[in-house]
């Protein structure tokens, strides 16, 4: 257009080729733009959506777990999950790499107008950023809805949730005691937060490499973040905030002598 622009006017000969040749440049531009407006859309944005709307915990509000099985279910689903993630990882870095080559085979009028190589790293950075911010909000998501699930109250019309762990209460004269207890609830909940973020090992960060010269995986930047470690601390002491309510419901039960110990049987003798 430059030439429109200081040398040509509505009385030079070639103003209609000029025209044509605008026309035809212009023509390519928007071919180039709808094409990578395609792959932004459709194959970067909607899987960068799906990672982050992951749910890498199954928890149905109508079910109670036994500790052991809870750990089962939940390790079979984060290991589905975990297969996923890694197949939406590998279809954003090849559409970054499709886009990469529209923008690199768009033919410059000059030919010292070409894409710069830092600009192509600075694209694939962006495009790595938003996948490692996609994966921290599933990991964060799914952190908050294991604690919220946890800690609600099944007990009024607004929130009918089940139990989360079927818990026993067993008499062992003289005490009552909960079968599994507490601590085994909460390491429970531990392996099954361990496991979330563990799923992040097998996601390839296309960004870093290791000495090696294989992918670092995300969980390496996942686990250093602040905001994640923070939630990760409440869960594994979520259980702490109603031990007391369960050890005063446990002392509240009369303590029970077992029956040698009333000397039962010296008085079935003596009958």
């Amino acid at each position: 257009m430059r030439l429109g622009m200081t040398t040509l006017t509505w009385a030079s000969m070639n103003i209609d080729a000029y025209i044509r040749h605008i026309i035809c440049g212009l023509r390519q531009l928007r071919d180039l733009v709808n094409s990578v407006n395609d792959i932004i859309e459709n194959r970067i944005e909607n899987n960068l959506k799906a990672v982050s709307r992951a749910r890498l915990i199954d928890l149905p509000q109508n079910a109670s777990y036994t500790v052991s099985d809870f750990l089962s279910i939940q390790r079979s689903h984060i290991m589905s999950r975990a297969v996923n993630l890694q197949n939406k990882n590998i279809e954003i870095e090849s559409a970054v790499d499709d886009l990469v080559e529209q923008i690199k085979s768009y033919e410059f009028e000059s030919p010292d107008e070409n894409v710069k190589d830092e600009d192509i790293q600075k694209l694939r950075e962006h495009y790595n950023q938003f996948m490692y911010q996609a994966l921290l909000h599933s990991a964060k998501n799914s952190m908050n809805i294991l604690k919220k699930r946890i800690g609600s109250r099944g007990n009024n019309i607004i929130n009918s949730s089940r139990p989360f762990f079927e818990v026993n209460v067993h008499l062992i004269p003289p005490f009552v005691s909960l079968s599994p207890s507490l601590d085994e609830i909460q390491d429970c909940i531990n392996k099954s937060a361990q496991t979330i973020l563990s799923c992040y090992k097998s996601v390839n960060d296309w960004k870093h490499r290791c000495s090696d010269g294989r992918p670092c995986a995300f969980s390496e930047r996942i686990t250093r973040d602040i905001e994640l470690v923070r939630v990760a601390l409440l869960l594994t002491g979520c259980i702490q905030g109603i031990r007391n309510t369960v050890t005063d419901y446990l002392n509240s039960f009369p303590k029970v002598r077992s029956p040698n110990a009333c000397g039962c049987d010296c008085r079935f003798d003596n009958f």
